[in-house]
């Protein structure tokens, strides 16, 4: 997979619109992962560890960053990133993060490594996804949220901020293209877990509990 500097044109973009659609979709990520901590840590009463969070397919770092923020002591995050020019920008943006290389088809970790394990914007990407998720789900012993877009809706966005017009809104680097129920039919056919479902326009949330 080469480097695409779209997600981090994304973060940086000044359009006041997309800028508001991105900040409500963090949002909601980070509750979600606030509410999975609180989960992790209730089934932890007692242990003096810091829970383990996952950043599978960072990128440049910004989703890790805002954990950090919020989370501070808290927790011991990794962000684990395929390609080495988004890895470069994510450890320069945030120096108190443990970023690796890696690939998600096959991650460097050993099963039931991470409390919660995140993965927003990446599935969409991949030849094989249903691959991906297995490895996701194999790491994770916890908690495991995962985003990707909500078609054809993110298209839309990406035309109300006139990102793309010539594709109709559709990035040239997406292979996938899930309505919010075919995700959710993806993710039953592929897992044998609970999953709870989710909305940010124009994204889908989808949030499962692996604890063992």
């Amino acid at each position: 997979m080469e480097y695409n500097n779209g997600n981090y044109n994304k973060y940086m973009s000044k359009n006041i619109l997309k800028r508001k659609m991105l900040s409500k979709f963090t949002d909601k990520i980070i509750f979600f992962i606030k509410k999975a901590v609180s989960e992790c840590e209730q089934r932890s009463a007692g242990k003096n560890e810091k829970l383990r969070i996952l950043d599978a397919g960072c990128g440049e770092g910004f989703l890790s960053g805002y954990m950090h923020d919020e989370l501070g002591n808290q927790v011991d995050i990794t962000g684990l990133e395929y390609t080495s020019e988004a890895l470069k920008i994510a450890k320069e943006r945030n120096k108190d993060i443990n970023f690796i290389q890696g690939d998600i088809m096959d991650m460097p970790f050993e099963d039931n490594s991470f409390d919660i394990v995140v993965c927003t914007e990446v599935l969409e990407h991949l030849h094989d996804p249903a691959k991906a998720l297995s490895q996701l789900l194999r790491v994770s012993k916890g908690v495991l949220i995962i985003s990707v877009p909500n078609e054809p809706w993110f298209c839309l966005g990406n035309l109300l901020a006139l990102k793309n017009v010539t594709r109709l809104g559709n990035p040239i680097d997406h292979i996938n293209h899930w309505t919010y129920s075919k995700f959710a039919s993806f993710l039953k056919k592929n897992s044998n877990k609970k999953w709870y479902m989710d909305k940010s326009f124009p994204w889908t949330i989808a949030r499962c509990r692996a604890f063992r």
